[in-house]
């Protein structure tokens, strides 16, 4: 039996500490501080996101530069750690996890390294351990549990400028056996951390900061040609003519069924489409039997992010959830353009990207973004940019100064794009419809908008929080409401209600990952937002299906809470498809399987006219004429296991 590491961590006086900054887009957010003495390790990882963040403490017993023991503290709001929350221990041939409310012990397999996989990555530093671990290993190379395996290999090594000097550093990536998506991180010459990989929220060693705009442009060239062989590795290969034949054909423009039709499509194009008992087959087409499944115009996620390495993972998940296009709702830009732009050209898995410009104001918690405007000047400069760039939308953000919201939306307006966004703080949702917002992101606001005060007293609070602190006590079908409803509806004002993320029941409890915690009612909660959609709906109340969610993983529990609350299964389906086409004024090329349209359609094993949930049985995508089949879309990104 080991000595316990929680006695080891108390005998022997703690050294000098390692501070790591973390960065959000180059703004000081936070800083992760390693001790290790010993066979002993301590890490505190502190940053703001926004009104909240990580506060957590780790503590290492290790053995042969294994841990054997982790224990797990929060950081409270005076600087101290909590008690223990959770801890885990690996001792002979079992491991044990404990927690305040029960202990379980596992015995381990025979020949697996559980020195790796017996607890999470909470950190960058249990990233660091793992890489660490793995370089010592014969071909860098580790078994896991089951039939997994775990690899690290160097993809760059080169030398470059820091605030000390110059420094020889390399780009390792870890993946398993089945992932396609590896974590990437950069060490120094000592294999300590030198910098994480391009993210929101960057954990940097003292002094690589001038490194990391070389490191951003490696990274992008080695997530390209990752997301690149995928692509070659998952698309079909067609004769260029792509025909579906004897399916039953969802017609958005209609709202109806058509049954037993062929789809005939000459590169990106639907050619024709018929009765399958007139349609002839041209020679030599690639053809796919759709007898008894559905054909489904492609469907759109409303509310995205994509981060570098999205090209590679949730970019193939969208496309086999049927999702074949995305609006994103906030991304550095030069990842969004070049994830738009490879999409657009084939050359990555995953749906094409409408872009939106993401901007706030100043201040420690602003969001995750480069794009910071403290003047009208710098209002009417953002929107020319993106505009320059392409983009469709401007989404404001939280601490955006309401004083700037008229010149945004005159801008926006004026060079045809749409405003949308939260409801910065001093707004009121019907403020900012008035102010000109075309839409609003997260029907939380439809809430926390009658409780402003709540945003600030007894201390600055973010959105959501207020938003699920408040939902149980609002009268969805009182006076207030109404009227904000009747408001919306004069405006036709747009909701991207992201509803999913905020029913609790509607995704097995997680739906509350946007940092609010849980309601003091989660029954009333979720009944006044189930309320809210179908006034909504009612009312007439434009509805766009929206995730905020890593690779739209609540997608599909998005429209099947429509049809909980009694919208008709075909409705839902337009939702999904023909309405966001025609909201973003691209319904001439898009939202229908139609002659003349650009082919982006999937078949489902099911009727999803009748039984939403359906939707759940894609079998293959087709995203601009290009073939995809949608079982080895999810075993290439984790959501579903291979045959062995």
């Amino acid at each position: 039996m080991l000595i316990p590491f929680l006695v080891a961590l108390h005998v022997v006086a703690i050294p000098d500490s390692v501070v790591y900054n973390i960065y959000n887009h180059g703004r000081p957010a936070g800083t992760m501080v390693v001790w290790q003495w010993g066979d002993s390790a301590r890490v505190r990882y502190t940053y703001t996101d926004r009104n909240r963040g990580a506060r957590a403490e780790t503590r290492y017993h290790i053995i042969g530069g294994a841990p054997v023991g982790i224990e797990y503290r929060s950081v409270l709001a005076n600087g101290t750690a909590s008690e223990p929350m959770a801890r885990v221990e690996l001792f002979g041939d079992s491991v044990r996890h404990w927690s305040p409310s029960k202990t379980v012990t596992t015995k381990v397999e025979s020949g697996v390294d559980y020195s790796l996989s017996f607890a999470g990555i909470v950190t960058p530093f249990d990233e660091l351990r793992v890489a660490r671990r793995l370089l010592r290993q014969p071909k860098h190379t580790l078994k896991l549990p089951g039939d997994s395996t775990l690899s690290l290999s160097v993809e760059r090594e080169l030398t470059v400028p820091t605030a000390h000097g110059s420094e020889h550093v390399r780009l390792v990536s870890m993946s398993t056996n089945t992932d396609y998506s590896p974590d990437l991180m950069w060490l120094d010459s000592s294999d300590e951390l030198f910098a994480t990989d391009v993210s929101w929220f960057m954990t940097v060693k003292p002094g690589a900061e001038p490194a990391l705009p070389t490191l951003r442009k490696i990274e992008a060239q080695v997530r390209a040609k990752e997301a690149e062989s995928l692509n070659e590795h998952l698309r079909k290969p067609t004769s260029g003519v792509l025909v579906v034949k004897n399916g039953n054909l969802f017609d958005s423009e209609r709202a109806v069924m058509r049954p037993r039709v062929t789809v005939i499509v000459r590169n990106d194009r639907v050619v024709q489409i018929g009765s399958a008992d007139s349609v002839p087959i041209p020679a030599g087409a690639t053809i796919i039997d759709a007898t008894g499944k559905t054909i489904m115009p492609g469907m759109w996620d409303m509310h995205g992010h994509m981060q570098a390495q999205s090209q590679s993972s949730s970019s193939p998940m969208q496309l086999s959830l049927g999702i074949t296009t995305v609006r994103d709702l906030g991304s550095d830009p030069d990842i969004a353009v070049a994830n738009r732009d490879r999409a657009a050209a084939g050359l990555i898995a995953g749906p094409r990207q409408l872009l939106s410009g993401f901007i706030d104001g100043p201040g420690a918690w602003a969001g995750p973004t480069p794009n910071i405007v403290r003047t009208e000047a710098e209002a009417r400069a953002f929107v020319a940019h993106f505009d320059s760039l392409g983009y469709k939308q401007i989404k404001l953000y939280n601490l955006v100064h309401p004083d700037l919201v008229p010149t945004f939306a005159a801008e926006a307006h004026r060079h045809g794009m749409r405003l949308s966004g939260h409801i910065p703080r001093g707004l009121s949702v019907r403020a900012a419809i008035e102010l000109g917002f075309d839409e609003v992101n997260h029907a939380a606001f439809l809430f926390s908008s009658f409780y402003q005060d709540s945003l600030y007293v007894p201390r600055m609070r973010a959105y959501s929080l207020v938003a699920t602190t408040v939902a149980p006590s609002v009268d969805v079908d009182g006076a207030p409401m109404t009227d904000l409803i009747a408001d919306l509806v004069r405006h036709h004002t747009v909701i991207d209600g992201t509803f999913a993320i905020w029913v609790v029941g509607s995704n097995n409890g997680i739906a509350q990952a946007v940092g609010a915690g849980a309601s003091s009612d989660v029954a009333k909660s979720d009944a006044n937002y189930m309320r809210l959609l179908r006034r909504l709906y009612d009312a007439g109340v434009t509805l766009v299906p929206g995730t905020d969610d890593w690779g739209s993983m609540t997608f599909d529990s998005e429209l099947e809470l429509y049809e909980r609350v009694g919208i008709p299964a075909p409705v839902v389906l337009q939702i999904a498809t023909i309405i966001p086409a025609r909201v973003m004024k691209e319904d001439r090329d898009y939202g229908s399987v139609a002659v003349g349209k650009v082919a982006d359609f999937f078949i489902v094993d099911g009727n999803p006219a009748e039984h939403v949930k359906d939707l759940r049985n894609v079998e293959q995508v087709v995203r601009g004429g290009r073939l995809y089949d949608a079982r080895e879309l999810r075993v290439a990104t984790g959501l579903t296991t291979a045959r062995r």
